[in-house]
């Protein structure tokens, strides 16, 4: 492999994504022999190409199954839950999706009284089903993958509810495209419980930072505050709307 290869692997490593602006930057290079460098590893299964840059190869999607994403960047996933509780109050209402990241905030979630949860990820009702302190309502729907609901009844009842936050994760977040997901119906349930909660916070490590996929959700301006685990890269940084509380 060669010695500007390697960087590269080195830098996935380290950020999870990188784009081929910030290669060319970081590496003095030209984009166009980023690009032909990426080419190579991507043919050798070293990375997986994205829009405007690389991931590792091993990276896993929302549609993966619920097992293999809560597994993957565990530790991540609960630095990202513990600094969210600071958002969290006695008495409060909130939405939360069925990522695995959002899943984490049910081990941190003892200590408060009278929370009314709404969700839709199976994993998330099992996990808080047995603590007295909550309340937890299924959204109902048809079952996928054996962890999300998700079709017009989901929808119907989360038009009934208002929230005070929504807590949420996605599949790819980058400044220009904001947050996008590998299907629709995922995109929906989103959506519906962003337009009935005060505040909408984005749980994301760093892994997914920069990344973009088929589905639009999210714009950045539309998001109150995004939690992650390590400060992003700095074209991500100088890209942040102004707005957007950036927590890490």
């Amino acid at each position: 492999m060669k010695e500007r290869q390697q960087k590269i692997i080195e830098l996935l490593d380290e950020y999870g994504f990188v784009s081929v602006e910030y290669l060319s930057k970081a590496l003095f290079c030209s984009g166009a022999t980023i690009r032909r460098e990426l080419a190579a590893l991507a043919e050798n299964q070293k990375i997986k190409r994205t829009h405007g840059g690389a991931m590792h190869f091993n990276g896993i999607s929302n549609d993966s199954p619920f097992h293999l994403r809560n597994n993957r960047n565990i530790n991540e996933k609960h630095y990202i839950a513990n600094l969210a509780i600071q958002n969290v109050h006695d008495a409060m209402t909130i939405f939360i999706d069925s990522s695995s990241t959002a899943a984490c905030l049910t081990k941190y979630l003892g200590n408060f009284h009278d929370l009314n949860i709404i969700t839709n990820g199976l994993q998330i009702v099992y996990e808080l089903a047995e603590q007295q302190n909550v309340q937890v309502f299924a959204t109902g729907g048809q079952i996928k993958n054996n962890v999300t609901m998700h079709g017009a009844p989901a929808l119907h009842m989360i038009s009934k509810r208002y929230a005070d936050v929504f807590f949420f994760s996605c599949t790819g977040f980058s400044t220009d495209h904001g947050t996008s997901e590998t299907n629709e119906e995922s995109v929906e349930l989103k959506k519906a419980m962003y337009q009935n909660a005060a505040k909408k916070i984005l749980l994301c490590d760093h892994t997914k930072m920069g990344l973009v996929y088929s589905y639009k959700c999210f714009s950045s301006n539309e998001i109150d505050m995004i939690i992650t685990d390590r400060k992003p890269q700095e074209e991500i940084m100088k890209n942040m709307p102004s707005n957007l509380a950036l927590v890490y």
